[in-house]
């Protein structure tokens, strides 16, 4: 890098301007704000350390807006977030003071995030306790959080009730095959969502058992 390099574009694009300076094959995004600030304009002279200096402000900006827009769609897990920033290339520097800026604000809880989340999974099918833990850590929630969320969740729960509501869910679609063919169908489904065996076949054969009933009647 020259001692001097200049701004040969300064466009503006999508809500924010984009600068490139000599000997860069690639435009970096700039707030407004900095572009005022800095008095940036197309053909003056910036010294190398005033360019890191503005890089580095730019891509600091650049993360917020990202992290922002993310948020935006949906509540993300700290862990979650770090590596969606990191695979757009933001620099691990960046990347720690925003999301420690968030985490400050209170607009990243992994606490919250693993309450919410568990919630929502429960909601759409029961699950089993491992099952849940493992759902939350994919999502990088520390596992201490993971596995105190699922006990607050889970941990007065009956096993065979949880089976029994998420396999009710199912039922008609298993019982159009012979009785053992659905027990087996029925005991993998559950054992994938972190039902034991034990449940589940005491589910099992208390639906099975309430059929008979009603056909009877």
């Amino acid at each position: 890098m020259t001692d001097s390099i200049k701004i040969v574009s300064l466009k503006f694009a999508s809500g924010r301007f984009f600068v490139l300076f000599s000997g860069r094959e690639k435009a970096i995004p700039v707030s407004e704000e900095l572009v005022h600030r800095n008095r940036l304009k197309e053909g003056i002279i910036l010294t190398a350390p005033q360019v890191g200096q503005l890089e580095r402000e730019a891509e600091l900006a650049e993360c917020e807006r990202i992290v922002v827009r993310l948020l935006g769609l949906r509540e993300h897990s700290i862990g979650e977030l770090k590596t969606k920033l990191a695979h757009r290339k933001f620099g691990p520097d960046s990347v720690q003071k925003v999301v420690a800026a968030y985490v400050k604000k209170g607009l990243l809880d992994d606490a919250h995030f693993a309450l919410h989340s568990a919630q929502a999974l429960i909601a759409r099918n029961p699950v089993g306790r491992s099952y849940l833990t493992a759902y939350l850590q994919k999502k990088q929630v520390p596992r201490d959080i993971a596995v105190h969320t699922t006990e607050m969740l889970l941990g007065a729960s009956d096993e065979t009730e949880l089976a029994v509501l998420s396999l009710r869910r199912r039922w008609r679609t298993y019982r159009q095959f012979e009785v053992e063919t659905a027990r087996t169908k029925a005991y993998t489904y559950l054992g994938r969502r972190g039902i034991g065996y034990s449940a589940a076949k005491a589910a099992f054969d208390r639906l099975l058992n309430e059929e008979t009933k009603a056909d009877d009647h």
